[in-house]
């Protein structure tokens, strides 16, 4: 696999915009891995059994604290929301734009964030479609961290009953753990680009 220390020799400068969407990543990478449960790590784990003629079963052994996780995902929105300039996607386009020897690196780090996101979760499937992370984070940030949807939030309920309440959060908390592992990788390549607005 190719270094990831590639990124941090830029072959082409990007323009103010796209540094400031580095800078901004960079600064809530900063505050993700000040978050006790990042830097103090958290169990996470739990159990799926079947068996023929049977309901699936959910068992969960651990979930991180619920402050701090809400805390977590506060600044995780920064890396998932399409606007922000500090999103995962955008930085690391940026990145591959004017970085194109670490392509091999960049393609590995975006195939981990688009698994973990939008992969099928064990080949589930509600309401007749494959159930995602996409979709679990859609349904817990709208009807419960962030906002108020009542749509979302009996979809979610509706979830929960199916798998139980603590198995669709652990499937949250799952999908935010392997995407936080990508954003720190990818933030400790950038943090040796020498960044010409740094101090503006």
């Amino acid at each position: 696999m190719v270094t990831n220390e590639i990124v941090a020799r830029l072959v082409t400068q990007p323009s103010p915009d796209e540094w400031r969407s580095l800078r901004t990543f960079k600064h809530r990478a900063l505050e993700l891995e000040q978050n006790s449960l990042i830097s103090g790590g958290y169990d996470l784990s739990a159990n799926f059994s079947w068996e023929v003629g049977e309901r699936p079963s959910f068992t969960v052994k651990a979930l991180p604290q619920e402050e701090p996780f809400r805390a977590l995902l506060l600044t995780f929105r920064h890396f998932l929301a399409n606007e922000e300039p500090s999103n995962f996607l955008r930085v690391l386009n940026i990145a591959g734009r004017h970085a194109p020897d670490a392509r091999e690196f960049i393609d590995v780090l975006r195939t981990r964030w688009n698994d973990a996101l939008f992969g099928g979760l064990m080949n589930m499937s509600f309401n007749n479609t494959p159930l995602t992370a996409g979709h679990i984070f859609d349904l817990w940030l709208n009807a419960h961290y962030f906002h108020n949807d009542c749509a979302k939030q009996q979809e979610l309920d509706r979830l929960s009953a199916m798998l139980s309440p603590d198995f669709a959060k652990f499937l949250l908390a799952n999908a935010v753990t392997e995407c936080c592992k990508s954003i720190l990788v990818l933030n400790h390549t950038l943090r040796k680009l020498n960044d010409p607005h740094e101090a503006i």
